[in-house]
């Protein structure tokens, strides 16, 4: 047995039938992605789109798929899938660290520079 296969079957104990089924179709397609709301997944597992999107964020959650951000839409795959997908958009793996960074970034230029100690004067009362 290969290690891949040993780890899929050890996941799958944990995880729910729903959960299972889903993952075995995304991997038995390494070359596709999907929305989380993808009409061709829905009708091909038969589930409804809420029950989808659910159940794909949390394989993503869990690690047992991946996601990538491409033009404003979200997609899910297998690893691979998405590591090809980030390989021709010319993105580059990041860490942690530097996903933190761009957060920040977005964050300030969305409502600018918060000043955490003025903020956190503003909810102390005078009973410090």
């Amino acid at each position: 047995m290969k290690v891949a296969d040993a780890a899929r079957h050890a996941a799958r104990g944990r995880i729910s039938p729903l959960k299972a089924r889903v993952l075995d179709y995304i991997q038995e397609r390494p070359e596709e992605v999907f929305t989380y709301r993808d009409a061709d997944l829905v009708s091909a597992l038969g589930l409804k789109p809420g029950a989808l999107s659910f159940t794909l964020w949390s394989l993503e959650r869990d690690g047992l798929i991946d996601k990538a951000q491409l033009n404003g839409h979200t997609y899910f795959g297998a690893h691979a899938a998405i590591a090809e997908l980030r390989r021709q958009k010319g993105e580059q793996p990041q860490g942690p660290w530097e996903l933190a960074r761009q957060n920040l970034e977005r964050i300030r230029a969305r409502v600018g520079n918060i000043d955490t100690l003025e903020l956190l004067d503003a909810v102390r009362g005078p009973w410090d």
